[in-house]
């Protein structure tokens, strides 16, 4: 045997390892993709998922916002009735006590008038 036939013997026997082990590396790898497939699938799912409950989540804040809103709308409507009710309270407080604060001063000044007017004489009974 020559050199030149060991050489090709040797370069054959390299070429057959070296396509064994690529052949390996591939099947390998290709297990290595399919399992990064399954995984990226697994993701999207849970991604799909989250995002769907998260969506529903913030309606249900959106429905809730909108009621808080629509409550602090009515609240103050009824605090300005409130207000209202309150004020008109006291004006009539006040006509009241201008009333009889008239009243008074109109029978003070009537029975003082009177009383002016009448003789001042005791009643006595005699027996």
């Amino acid at each position: 045997m020559t050199g030149g036939i060991i050489a090709l013997i040797i370069a054959v026997l390299a070429l057959i390892v070296l396509t064994v082990f690529g052949l390996n590396v591939l099947k390998k790898v290709s297990h290595l993709m399919k399992e990064i497939d399954k995984t990226t699938v697994t993701a999207q799912d849970k991604i799909d998922f989250f995002t769907k409950d998260t969506d529903a989540i913030k309606t249900k804040l959106d429905q809730i916002t909108q009621r808080v809103n629509g409550l602090s709308i009515e609240l103050n409507i009824k605090m300005e009735k409130i207000d209202y009710f309150s004020k008109t309270t006291a004006d009539f407080q006040d006509a009241l006590d201008e009333l009889k604060n008239s009243i008074e001063s109109l029978f003070s000044g009537f029975f003082n008038f009177s009383n002016k007017k009448s003789p001042q004489h005791t009643s006595s009974v005699s027996i």
